[in-house]
């Protein structure tokens, strides 16, 4: 049981207990006012697990970082394991580093993996393009060759400078004014007025493909060149 001093006073008391939380000042530069914790250079530091948990807006002015799953970067970067994502640019997403990483660019609206871009519909592989707009679709290559496919999706084309290859139902080789088509109906050859046709090597023609004519009494098999320019073969008569 303590004993009291009936001299003591239990004011006296009481002014020594708030004196000591006086000196002691377990909030150093801190404060709480009106529902606020102010720390000025001071460290808030949850430990043992604790967690932080709050309703409404979260603020945060200068550099900083939070470790873990996730981290927010300088610049407003958002990293996610090897996922980053940025608002440069009006806004992108990366997906690894390097020459296998994955971009998606949303102020150019491109899609990046490695060498391969898709932009605007088309497709780019370092110097070539893939671009469906032309046609029936088309593929450019870096010496500005085009292979390129007819809308009808019948054929297709292949421009290298001024000369034109069509591969389909018909196909035709041309430069220029000269051409060389194949059809069902044979070989074509049209050179520019006043031009030699060069033929080298041997050419052989079935004569069962040679029209016939008649009534020059030349033996059979006999070949001729007609005013239009066809070759023919007589008959006998």
């Amino acid at each position: 049981m303590p004993i009291y001093n009936t001299n003591d006073s239990d004011l006296d008391r009481l002014v020594e207990v708030v004196e000591g939380f006086h000196r002691e000042n377990p909030f150093e530069s801190s404060s709480i006012r009106d529902g606020m914790i102010r720390f000025i250079r001071g460290v808030l530091k949850l430990e043992g697990g604790a967690l932080l948990d709050g309703d409404g807006t979260f603020r945060w002015r200068g550099q900083g970082s939070i470790a873990g799953d996730w981290e927010v970067l300088d610049g407003g970067v958002i990293k996610v394991g090897s996922v980053l994502i940025s608002p440069v640019g009006g806004g992108r997403i990366m997906v690894g580093q390097g020459p296998v990483a994955i971009m998606l660019d949303g102020g150019s609206g491109s899609l990046t993996m490695g060498n391969v871009r898709i932009q605007e519909g088309k497709i780019f592989v370092n110097d070539m393009v893939l671009d469906p707009s032309i046609g029936g679709g088309a593929l450019t290559f870096p010496n500005g060759s085009r292979l390129e496919a007819d809308a009808a999706n019948t054929g297709a084309r292949l421009i290298a400078g001024t000369a034109v290859a069509n591969v389909g139902d018909v196909a035709s080789l041309r430069k220029g004014s000269t051409s060389v088509i194949i059809s069902t109906l044979g070989v074509t050859v049209n050179a520019p007025s006043g031009e030699e046709i060069l033929l080298q090597g041997a050419v052989r023609i079935p004569l069962a493909s040679v029209p016939t004519y008649a009534g020059t009494g030349l033996p059979v098999g006999t070949l001729r060149l007609s005013t239009s320019g066809r070759l023919e073969r007589a008959d006998g008569t």
